[in-house]
């Protein structure tokens, strides 16, 4: 019987002292076997007590960053500590179920599959606001993979074959949103590979629970489509029936200022532009 490979999960944290015991506490109960897994925890120069709590946990590697670098650059940090042939990716605000690593990795993978997302679905629907994310998916792979361009997956819930983001040189470090699926589509682009979906694989994601914080996400959502349309000016086309289908959403979705709101949040960030990461001059 062959030995199943050695997973490495990376998370990057920033601020979450709120979620990482959960996160860490999911990741204790997974079945894939304990010899073929490490874990990998990023503190970002969290300013709360996130990092005392990460190192609570004796079975996490725990990597501090003194000054903050920001979530990509965090991982590409968690990557290089790697030692696994896959890197799985997950959120802080994430909880995998026990079986999320046997569901994701444990069947027949061919050779031309790089990157294996499984499926986001809600931790909780306890708000309006949380039940309309779900509701609409803007979290779940069932949707981002058929974006209209290439395929894309987001890090609260794929494995990516080391080798391979090795050979991409890792997630683009100057950005704040959207880097997950800017890498997505490298490794479709460039290395020619691609994206499985195991959708039983399963990462349960704390949705944002308050209007103001949907607003955010809407503009964080934005600022990353003006990056990646900025980065793929041929590739992210925008077209006249994708912006006819929203306004009828707006009439017959049933949840219309909310998705009102999303629709402003996005044109609000889109117009402001990408989201860089602030550079860190020295004196």
């Amino acid at each position: 019987m062959s030995l199943p490979p050695k997973v490495s999960i990376v998370v990057p944290a920033r601020n979450a002292a709120g979620d990482i015991d959960r996160l860490l506490g999911a990741l204790e109960k997974l079945d894939w076997p304990r010899e073929a897994t490490e874990v990998v925890v990023i503190d970002d120069a969290s300013t709360d007590d996130t990092r005392e709590r990460i190192a609570a946990h004796p079975n996490v590697q725990l990597v501090p960053n003194e000054e903050r670098k920001g979530p990509y650059a965090s991982r590409n940090i968690g990557a290089a500590r790697a030692t696994g042939d896959w890197i799985a990716f997950t959120d802080a605000d994430c909880a995998p179920k026990p079986d999320w690593l046997t569901r994701l990795l444990g069947g027949p993978i061919e050779p031309d599959v790089g990157a294996i997302a499984g499926e986001v679905l809600a931790l909780e629907t306890a708000t309006p606001t949380q039940a309309f994310i779900e509701k609409r998916g803007f979290m779940k792979h069932a949707v981002t993979l058929h974006h209209k361009a290439l395929p894309c997956f987001s890090t609260a819930n794929v494995a990516i074959r080391r080798d391979a983001l090795a050979h991409l040189g890792g997630f683009r470090e100057d950005v704040l949103y959207f880097g997950d699926m800017e890498l997505s589509w490298r490794l479709q682009l460039q290395l020619k590979q691609r994206l499985l979906f195991r959708p039983d694989a399963v990462v349960l994601h704390r949705h944002r629970r308050t209007v103001g914080a949907l607003w955010r996400q809407a503009v964080q959502h934005g600022r990353g489509v003006a990056f990646m349309k900025r980065t793929y000016p041929d590739v992210y086309r925008f077209s006249g029936g994708e912006q006819v289908r929203r306004a009828g959403d707006l009439v017959s979705g049933g949840d219309t200022l909310l998705l009102a709101l999303w629709y402003a949040g996005m044109v609000a960030g889109y117009l402001r532009g990408p989201a860089w990461v602030p550079v860190t001059r020295g004196s």
